[in-house]
């Protein structure tokens, strides 16, 4: 697979690998491997599509490429090229199927960049010596994908939204569920078969009933819709880049494809999934379910803006460290400045939420309660990973790492991300950031000092 550790693909490997597949990916970034559950589980190549593809499909039945490059000038003639060198390599290989998810097409010739790009990538591959099946697909309801992340912050970001008069073009959105399952349905195809299937969802609704579907799945006020007659898809694009977590740059094409009907005229390549497609609101509630499992998902956007880091060097190997980590909240406290978080508790009762309650869970485990905080992760002597129960505009997340450096030394780690729940998360976040910094700075110096002291401790005589 190539693109494994986008937003699709690391959603795919987990569902290949559930139905008995063996998976290999071509990764150009280990780290970011490495950050997702099923890494152990598959097999891996390390490179990019011109230095690694031939390599990567030695020995492959099917080759999945999930590659789209929306990241500046230029990305339709790099999107070509690599998808030309991948049928290239697949030939060579031996390889029996390639399996490519493209963009659904508008009627006529007129296109945006981004679609024709998306065309342009599926013939190439089409083109090639080995049997391609492109499916189109119009945007992806799911948590991490950067249409649907654009449409939820845009929902949820102001109770009235001025909005270009493209957005009551008509769209066919399709929940992750059933792209994962038309993808998987194209192994099963017979070998001859080498054309595109478009797939969607059970609804064609307008980019603004998109947004307005959204708030109510998610039990939220509709926005007042105005429709703006100015077709200015940069100049939305850099307004989108400031209220949401989306880049102008992914922002923008997909913006220009606002401008189009973007409706499924095919069949996919196996009929509809079991039950029937998704609508569009049991998708929007699926996709919040999983945001709300996990602290991270895998995503095509970049880091969030909106996150505050304190690194600490400790004279302390990172298992002192770490036992320092697994240690906090309840009775051993916070270790920052003393009161603040029993007043954040305080005003927090006030608001209605959990208050400064002491929990110190009997075992540290993903969904215990930890004080007013949830355990979303636990990577064993490395790194916990906490989800604030309080009330604020927004969601916060802290992650708590001890990084080896040798046998005496290590790091610590600790990162602050905030999910802001529109202009009035955003506001929060910048009016509090100075008090946040000097109280999370206290606690990553606090908890710094106490592992080497413990260090000190441990190593003295008996």
């Amino acid at each position: 697979m190539i693109g494994a550790t986008g937003y699709v693909g690391a959603r795919l490997v987990p569902h290949l690998r559930s139905a008995g597949h063996a998976v290999r990916v071509l990764v150009r970034d280990e780290a970011k491997l490495d950050r997702l559950p099923w890494a152990d589980d598959v097999d891996r190549v390390v490179g990019d599509v011109a230095s690694a593809a031939e390599r990567a499909c030695r020995g492959v039945d099917a080759v999945f490429y999930l590659v789209h490059s929306m990241d500046g000038p230029g990305y339709a003639d790099r999107d070509r090229r690599a998808a030309e060198q991948l049928a290239a390599a697949a030939g060579a290989a031996g390889v029996r199927r390639v399996v490519y998810l493209g963009g659904l097409q508008p009627a006529g010739d007129a296109n945006s960049e981004h679609l024709a790009s998306r065309r342009e990538t599926g013939e190439a591959l089409l083109a090639g010596p080995v049997p391609a099946a492109v499916l189109q697909a119009g945007i992806v309801v799911g948590a991490g994908s950067a249409s649907f992340e654009m449409i939820r912050h845009l929902a949820t970001i102001s109770p009235v939204l001025p909005l270009p008069d493209r957005a009551w073009n008509a769209v066919q959105p399709i929940g992750i569920d059933d792209v994962l399952h038309h993808l998987t349905a194209c192994l099963d195809l017979p070998d001859d078969v080498n054309r595109t299937f478009d797939i969607g969802g059970a609804e064609v609704l307008s980019f603004r009933e998109l947004m307005t579907g959204f708030a109510t799945a998610a039990g939220r006020l509709r926005p007042v819709t105005l429709p703006v007659p100015v077709s200015a898809p940069r100049l939305f694009a850099r307004a989108v880049q400031a209220l949401t977590p989306v880049d102008r740059h992914l922002a923008g094409p997909l913006l220009e494809s606002m401008a189009h009907d973007l409706i499924v005229r095919d069949d996919p390549p196996d009929g509809p999934p079991p039950g029937g497609p998704t609508p569009y609101a049991e998708a929007v509630r699926r996709a919040l379910a999983e945001e709300g499992a996990a602290g991270r998902v895998a995503t095509d956007l970049p880091e969030p803006e909106l996150d505050s880091a304190h690194v600490e060097s400790v004279d302390a190997p990172a298992g002192v460290l770490w036992d320092v980590i697994r240690g906090i909240g309840g009775e051993n406290g916070w270790y920052t400045v003393p009161g603040v978080w029993a007043l954040r508790g305080g005003i927090d009762r006030l608001l209605g939420g959990v208050g400064a309650r002491r929990t110190t869970p009997a075992r540290l485990e993903k969904g215990a309660a930890l004080d007013w905080w949830r355990v979303e992760e636990v990577d064993e002597g490395r790194s916990l990973t906490l989800r604030a129960e309080t009330k604020l505009p927004g969601t916060v997340f802290l992650e708590l790492r001890a990084e080896p450096v040798d046998a005496l030394t290590s790091r610590y780690v600790q990162t602050v991300r905030f999910l802001p729940d529109g202009l009035t998360g955003r506001a929060y976040w910048y009016a509090q950031l100075p008090a946040h910094e000097f109280v999370f700075g206290v606690m990553a110096r606090t908890i710094a000092g106490v592992a080497r002291t413990t260090a000190r401790r441990r190593a003295r005589p008996a």
